[in-house]
């Protein structure tokens, strides 16, 4: 097994461990885009974004909000590759939640149904000023737009499996992080895209 600069981080192709990634895993990452840096820098933070997997048919999703694309679904491989930082996979401890894992259904549908909605700026800007103010604020009965962490704890949620002891709104990716459900399991190595296959005719 290869090993990560911290030894306590142990490396994994994809390919190898997707056999092993059930709906409700959790994805965390650590850009080493600009904005990211600022976030994590600012949040005191480990990671900059969170996203939840979910397979879907024959394939493997993680079902995210984005800056620039709102409430997404997309294929796992091709997040993971295309990421320019740090993939981490936390699973989610089903043992923990006792009678509640029967709802983890729930939890997929309520991130399915929020597809296509916006991102919160707005939500990211309010959490922020009332993390620094120390102030509280209430879960809303709808969410028409949401920011990634609130996304994620949303569906959690709404199925009956909150991740946190926070209100949505107020759910950072560290928050995440040290939620008492979820369990590190290995950081994803990203591997090379495969050179293209070129064919000479006579």
């Amino acid at each position: 097994m290869e090993w990560s600069s911290d030894s306590r981080f142990p490396l994994a192709m994809y390919g190898k461990v997707r056999p092993d990634i059930e709906d409700g895993d959790v994805f965390l990452f650590r850009g080493q885009y600009l904005l990211s840096k600022l976030w994590e820098s600012f949040n005191r933070s480990y990671y900059s974004h969170v996203a939840l997997a979910v397979r879907w048919g024959e394939r493997m999703m993680i079902l995210q909000a984005v800056p620039f694309g709102g409430i997404q679904a997309v294929p796992m491989s091709v997040a993971v590759r295309k990421y320019k930082g740090r993939v981490d996979w936390y699973k989610l401890k089903r043992d923990t939640f006792e009678d509640c894992i029967g709802s983890l259904p729930k939890v997929i549908e309520e991130a399915k149904v929020n597809l296509g909605k916006k991102y919160s700026y707005r939500d990211l800007l309010r959490s922020v000023l009332h993390w620094l103010a120390n102030l509280k604020l209430k879960n809303r009965v709808r969410h028409e737009a949401m920011f990634c962490s609130e996304y994620v704890e949303h569906c959690f949620r709404e199925g009956g499996m909150s991740l946190t002891d926070k209100a949505d709104i107020t759910t950072f990716p560290k928050d995440l992080e040290t939620s008492r459900h979820l369990s590190y399991m290995k950081t994803i190595e990203r591997g090379k895209k495969p050179a293209p296959v070129r064919v000479w005719l006579p």
